[in-house]
């Protein structure tokens, strides 16, 4: 098995998050001891203090969002020492370090399979007939004879395959993890779809030539339950202004943001989880405790509306038009107009996707559900409001999608 290329130190623009095989030991001092599953019994002994920065990186961040969240400039060149020996040693990763040789790449070089592909999740993508259901109405009611289609991130090749049967005079299909690729390949081969050709790659590393004519449709599926994770907004607009036809037609066409106010389940254990920390370590957790106690908790997870209370309707943040977008970044204000007394403890947030003029897909907590989950935020306190009170919220968009309360109006 041939390893991908591996970084030698991180850059600004990269993206990195704490490995899930990293586990961390107190040794008692005001040392923490990570060890990494692949590190063959290695440990990596780091300042107390840095578990401020490891506590940030549990979710994907650019090591530029980390370093400029930081309150102390003059801290940078450390935490930027103590990233890439983290990085060095396994404990965080990039999101293009599939090439690390990890314990499921020795595994996988002695049974001769690619553990890094994971065949369940495309099961799983397979089975959620809600979304496979809406492309497939749109996609026949899109494609005609004429019509060259690329699939965007195809993966196992299903919304493509879908174009093909559809009448597509051919179709491309762009996957840029190989053994998924080779698995789209065996898949079209398998079908009979002589008319389906899928490139191995990322669409920023391809040019016009590598299709015998321009797409007139791009059908893509790049949707993540934070919604804009998986930088659909800067992928469509790279392909749709280099590689596609003039006036193609983009399924999906239109990406809304949508926000509701929510009464949940508030957080208030953290300070007291916060507190034990001293007991069981010797090591005083303050400043990870004054973080906690103004930062929004933020997870993806399924809400339930029925189970609970929603304090507002939800409102469109905004609207992103993807055939017309020519800058994905945005800052944009709203307002949550309360409609029921009660604690306002968090908002979720959700995608609403025009696939076409008629066929809408959308991740809503109030939808059938998908594989999709939402984007639920927690505040670290709860404010009590009536009927009428306005929350005042923006939303921004600059690689990192926020959705920041910036204050309560009172009716």
């Amino acid at each position: 098995m041939t390893l991908l290329p591996t970084l030698q130190r991180l850059e600004p623009q990269h993206r990195v998050k704490i490995n899930p095989d990293t586990y961390i030991r107190f040794d008692g001092t005001n040392f923490l001891q990570l060890t990494n599953v692949y590190s063959d019994g290695q440990a990596l002994r780091i300042q107390s203090d840095i578990m401020l920065i490891l506590w940030d990186i549990t979710d994907w961040r650019t090591v530029e969002s980390i370093l400029a969240n930081w309150p102390d400039p003059t801290d940078y060149p450390k935490i930027l020492q103590h990233l890439n020996t983290l990085y060095q040693m396994k404990v965080i990763i990039t999101d293009d370090s599939e090439g690390h040789e990890s314990l499921d790449n020795r595994i996988a070089e002695s049974v001769g399979a690619n553990l890094h592909f994971n065949p369940e999740n495309h099961l799983l993508m397979l089975r959620d007939n809600v979304r496979v259901a809406a492309y497939r109405r749109a996609i026949e009611r899109t494609i005609t004879p004429d019509d060259v289609v690329l699939d965007l991130g195809c993966g196992s090749g299903i919304l493509g395959f879908l174009a093909a049967k559809a009448g597509a005079k051919h179709v491309y299909g762009i996957e840029k993890n190989q053994d998924v690729a080779d698995l789209a390949r065996k898949l079209a081969k398998h079908n009979g779809l002589d008319n389906v050709t899928i490139l191995h790659g990322t669409s920023g590393n391809m040019d016009a030539s590598v299709f015998s004519e321009p797409p007139t449709v791009l059908v893509s599926e790049i949707l993540g339950n934070g919604i804009l994770e998986e930088h659909v907004l800067e992928f469509t607009m790279d392909v749709r202004d280099r590689l596609l036809a003039p006036n193609a037609r983009l399924i999906p066409g239109k990406l809304a943001i949508e926000v509701a106010a929510i009464h949940g389940e508030l957080p208030l254990v953290k300070p007291q989880q916060v507190k034990e920390l001293h007991d069981l370590y010797g090591i005083n957790f303050e400043p990870l405790g004054e973080l906690l106690a103004v930062k929004p908790s933020i997870r993806n997870a399924r809400f339930r509306p029925e189970m609970e209370r929603v304090l507002s309707d939800p409102v469109t943040v905004t609207t992103l038009d993807l055939t017309t977008i020519t800058n994905p970044v945005f800052s944009q204000p709203f307002e949550l107009t309360i409609k029921t007394a009660g604690q306002f403890s968090g908002y979720v947030a959700y995608f609403t996707a025009w696939l076409d003029d008629e066929t809408v897909l959308t991740n809503s907590p109030w939808a059938p559900d998908t594989h999709w989950t939402q984007l639920v935020y927690t505040l670290p306190q709860g404010i009590a409001v009536q009927p009428g009170d306005v929350i005042k919220m923006d939303a921004v968009y600059d690689g990192r999608l926020r959705i920041r309360l910036v204050d309560v109006q009172r009716k």
